[in-house]
Order: structure tokens, then sequence, then C-alpha cells
């Protein structure tokens, strides 16, 4: 199976819901005009990277109105799309990536699990990193700091994903950023796309490109950062296949040895 991916970048206007959607509408078409099966936004796109205080009253429903235009969207253009926000679910908020099929349904949540700095202050950290089907694909998704955790990618190809979508607001270095990206793809043999949110606000910068990685670790489209724009690149079943064939990561693990990662560590 071979379809082409896309990841949206831009820099959001802060709190303003109405505004971010509407370039992420923008995006889409663009993606949709391209001939891309899906696209990835940022983390915490519809809002902004806001203090916490400022994030907290934003969050938003998965079913709720904020999000409708982006669903009919992704319906009416046939494509698939990741959308980072602040999400509340009863009266608990998360730092949430949700991907909304090519019909405009949800088809899956998934919550931050290792939740950066101040973010605790407003949102609880998720307790699971499952797959799905993205347009046809399996895939996962993970947010920013867990890229620094290879347990985020190797859950996904675990659970038989080939796709992970990333969505990021990356406070640097941003050479470490994609260097994380690139290695999540090696490490697993799978493809990466990530989106990275852009601009400055309440005194951080968010630096790093978004970019699309291959199994090999290879970036095949690269967005400097700064820009708003769409990047686009395609993913094929059979490089996976042909990685995995050669390098079987997950058949030649060693799981009687790896006890003492389950351990607590002092750092």
């Amino acid at each position: 199976m071979t379809m082409l991916l896309a990841c949206g970048q831009f820099v959001p206007e802060p709190g303003n819901i109405a505004a971010n959607r509407a370039t992420m509408l923008g995006q889409m078409k663009d993606a949709a005009r391209q001939g891309a099966a899906l696209i990835v936004f940022p983390e915490l796109a519809l809002t902004g990277y806001l203090p916490p205080n400022e994030v907290a009253p934003l969050a938003v429903r998965v079913q709720g109105d904020e999000l409708a235009p982006l669903r009919q969207a992704a319906a009416r253009l046939g494509l698939g799309v990741a959308i980072g926000m602040a999400e509340l679910n009863g009266d608990t908020r998360y730092n949430s990536l949700v991907y909304v099929n090519a019909q405009g349904e949800v088809e899956h949540v998934y919550r931050k699990l290792h939740l950066w700095d101040t973010e605790r202050l407003w949102a609880t950290p998720g307790d699971g990193l499952g797959t799905f089907s993205a347009e046809g694909v399996r895939a996962g998704m993970w947010i920013c700091y867990d890229t620094r955790f290879p347990e985020a990618g190797r859950l996904v190809a675990a659970g038989g994903g080939t796709l992970a979508l990333v969505a990021t607001a990356w406070l640097g270095p941003a050479a470490e950023w994609e260097l994380a990206v690139r290695a999540r793809a090696l490490d697993n043999g799978m493809y990466v796309a990530a989106s990275a949110l852009q601009g400055t606000y309440a005194g951080n910068r968010f630096v790093g490109p978004s970019l699309i990685a291959d199994p090999h670790g290879n970036v095949l489209a690269r967005l400097p950062e700064g820009r708003t724009g769409v990047i686009i690149a395609p993913y094929d079943q059979a490089v996976v296949a042909g990685f995995r064939d050669r390098v079987p990561l997950l058949r030649h693990r060693r799981l009687d040895a790896y006890d003492p990662l389950l351990e607590a560590a002092d750092w």
C-alpha cells in the first residue's frame, strides 16, 4: 500500500480557536489538492501552547462544536486529520492528539503520556498508547516530550504500527527534536510524520522543523523552522516490509534480559 502523508505547520494566534481552525482548514485543502491521504497538525494547534491558566479554560470536547468544522472538512475532502488540542473529557483535561478519519469520524484519541514541566498544572497524563487504522494503515500517535522516550515508538511498532503521527511544541534544542524523530523511525522500521508548532509566546520560543522520516531514518520532507505551510511525502508499505525483513528488531528483542527497564531510576 502507498499513500501521501502531510504535515501542516504554522504560528498559532494565542487562544484564538476560530483563527487557528481557519488556518488548519486552509492547510487541509492544500494537502488534499496535493493528493495527501492524511495531515498532521502540531501540539495544541487549536489554541497555541499557552500557560496553564490560559489553556485550561480553552479545553474542548472531541465531539463539540469547536472541532465540528474540521470533522466536516475531513469528510468533504476525504482526508484524515490529526489535531493537537486541549481536550475536556468529563471534568478532566488532557493534552491530546485526535485523529479524525476521512469520513469525518473520530477514529482515535491519544492523551499525552509524559507531561512536560507546567503541563501537570492543567492536564492529566494519559494511560496508554494504542494503534488504530489511519486510512488503511496501522498507526499510532504521540506528543512532543513523548518523542524522547524510545518506549513510545516501540509500543506503536509492537501494536502493529508502521506509521507514527507526532505533534510537538518543541522548546529545544531543535537538533534534538529532529534526531529523536529520525531515531524513533529507525528504531522501529516505520514512517514518522511529525508536525511542529512555531512562534513565540509567554517567553517560550518553539523550535524545530516539521518533518517526515522513513523507516531508515531518512528525512523525506522538511519545512524549515519559522515557516508556514504544508509538506508532503510518500508512505510505502513495501519499504517498511523490506526494512523489517532485513532488520527484524521486534523478533530479535531479548525480553528475558529487559526486567531492569521496569524498575525506577534515580534520574
